[in-house]
């Protein structure tokens, strides 16, 4: 069995198939197919659970020597859409020692609930391993990149695209093919991150043909007096998610929530369930390699039809539509119109397969930018670059702060400081009941323990607009700032793409300095690198913008939340005093 060493503290959520797990802790994994992320596996103690995947990393197992001739390889793994918990063969399997067999039919949805598509044929969407599957992408830990769509830069582009092979090249001038493998082989890794450079960037940047880019796909940036931006969007818009409702198929074994989609352009409401989310996150973070992506709300396997978090859930979802909408590029985009309109089966099949198949995504995406013809100077991009690239780990490190402080003082509101208020409640109750012993004996003109025993009844109800209280403030502004934290680490990615474009054109400046590269593809390599150039600065001044925006508006609710909860405290002790 696979052993796995665990990277960060995890706590299991109490009475729940989840375990515990402490860094540099040794699993054994038990089961990797239970979806979502999660993995099943036993510690040293011999307690078994699920656990978060990204949690932990594997450890080799060491080589050890042949005892007989070799055995064939496995073939290759492929995901087909089994329901979780039922092996290949049909088999049984478990989850923290339980037959999952014996679960309830809405136990049995909630762990299907993102692996099973109502709209497509499982064995077309689950069961291809190729570009654009999001088994493969789950596969592989990573989305499929462009570059997996097309045969390598060699004769063979050119005889599967019917496009006719490039001239050679005169004396030492290298080729665009040979260019393509010369200044990074077609794989690089983006300095400073773990992203793969992939072949889509060297085929955009080194000049090498792009795909046709129809009038409603072009993106346009500005040149404006207060700095580069996109074009702004002519019609705003906005869309709601309401109504989340649990729905049953397959005569109740399958449970899922599903919200209505409301865009204000036509009010016509679409369903979608969290998995379409997903696979619409998939698709936008796949194409749009300097634009980040807002962050969907967290997966979770217990509880997921608690009403409680399906309401938190479809606040943070319409957090992400919020900002999807306001952004001029994705809120325009092909796969986002689609997925919020398509109420037809078929024309959604077509259209998920269309952007699945879509060749302008990753670096080639930039072939879609039309930015103004202003070369832009080198020396005054870069500073820019620089200095978002030390802006971003900062405001990383204190949105997580925020966040950790926002989760801290809800449980103190909801548990510590509500017990203290309904304590001291309780102690004026009890000093009523003796004044009242007495009160008993002797004739007076006011009722002592009756006022007392009102100030005990205010005590205890501010106890309980503490335990109340979060759900006005501090979970509100958790959950605004949940869209920053996918935001920000989205941010080294885009930068890292960006600095390894301009590495590329330093090194074909040295190619064409030794003679090896023509002036004409250096001078097209220095303008697509120009338009990759107008795009990041144009995405840099929008969230400058829209962050602005949005955390004053952020700030100023969690404020005026806390004024309200205290003034109403106020009340309630001038109520209090009143009496006595």
């Amino acid at each position: 069995m696979t052993r796995v060493k665990v990277l960060y503290d995890f706590s299991g959520e109490p009475n729940s198939s989840e375990i515990s797990i402490t860094v540099d802790e040794v699993l054994t994994v038990t089961n990797t197919d239970v979806g979502e992320g999660w993995w099943e596996g036993m510690n040293s103690r011999g307690q078994r659970g699920l656990f978060p995947a990204a949690y932990v990393e594997t450890i080799p197992e060491a080589p050890s020597l042949p005892s007989g001739p070799p055995k064939m390889p496995p073939p290759p793994a492929v995901m087909t859409a089994q329901p979780v918990g039922v092996s290949k063969s049909g088999s049984q399997q478990t989850i923290g020692g339980g037959n999952r067999y014996d679960q309830t039919a809405d136990d049995w949805g909630e762990q299907q609930d993102d692996w099973d598509d109502d709209w497509d044929d499982d064995n077309e969407t689950y069961s291809e391993i190729g570009p654009g599957s999001s088994a493969a992408g789950r596969a592989n830990g990573q989305t499929q990149s462009y570059h997996q769509q097309q045969p390598g830069v060699t004769s063979s582009y050119y005889a599967n695209a019917n496009l006719p092979a490039p001239p050679p090249s005169d004396g030492d001038t290298m080729s665009l093919a040979s260019v393509a493998t010369t200044v990074g082989g077609g794989r690089s890794r983006a300095a400073g991150t773990g992203k793969i450079f992939t072949k889509s960037g060297d085929n955009y940047l080194i000049g090498m043909p792009v795909p046709d880019v129809s009038e409603a796909d072009r993106v346009h940036v500005l040149l404006m007096e207060h700095g580069i931006v996109w074009k702004p969007m002519r019609d705003s818009y906005t869309v709601s998610v309401d109504s989340p409702k649990k729905e049953k198929k397959f005569n109740g074994l399958k449970s899922f929530i599903a919200y209505q989609l409301t865009p204000s352009f036509n009010n016509i409401p679409v369903a979608r369930r969290y998995k379409h989310f997903d696979w619409l996150h998939e698709r936008l973070v796949e194409k749009f390699c300097l634009i980040p992506i807002p962050p969907l709300p967290d997966k979770q396997i217990s509880g997921r039809y608690d009403e409680e978090f399906v309401e938190h859930r479809r606040i943070q979802l319409q957090e992400f539509v919020d900002w999807m909408c306001r952004h001029p590029v994705l809120s325009t985009c092909g796969v986002w119109m689609h997925f919020l309109t398509c109420t037809d089966e078929k024309k959604w099949k077509t259209g998920k397969r269309t952007a699945e198949k879509d060749p302008l995504v990753g670096t080639m995406f930039c072939a879609s930018v039309f930015p103004p013809e202003k070369t832009l100077l080198q020396s005054l991009v870069e500073p820019q670059v620089e200095a978002a690239g030390q802006f971003v780990p900062q405001m990383d490190a204190a949105v997580k702060t925020l966040f950790a402080i926002c989760g801290d003082q809800s449980k103190k509101f909801q548990v510590q400081w509500k017990k203290e208020y309904q304590r001291i409640g309780e102690g004026f109750s009890e000093l009523a009941r003796a004044l009242a012993v007495d009160e008993r004996r002797a004739v007076t003109p006011l009722s002592m323990s009756s006022s007392v025993g009102q100030a005990a009844g205010v005590f205890i109800s501010i106890g309980q607009l503490f335990g109340e209280q979060p759900k006005h403030d501090f979970i509100p502004f958790s959950d605004r700032l949940h869209i920053y934290r996918g935001l920000l680490a989205g941010w080294p990615d885009t930068l890292g793409e960006y600095r390894n474009a301009v590495q590329k054109r330093k090194d074909c400046e040295r190619l064409t300095a030794e003679q090896k590269m023509e002036n004409g593809q250096m001078q097209e390599v220095t303008r697509r690198v120009d338009v990759m150039s107008y795009a990041l600065l144009a995405e840099m001044s929008h969230f400058r913008e829209e962050r602005d925006t949005h955390l004053k508006d952020t700030i100023r609710n969690f404020i005026g939340a806390q004024i309200d909860f205290y003034k109403s405290i106020v009340q309630k002790l001038e109520q209090a005093q009143t009496h006595f």
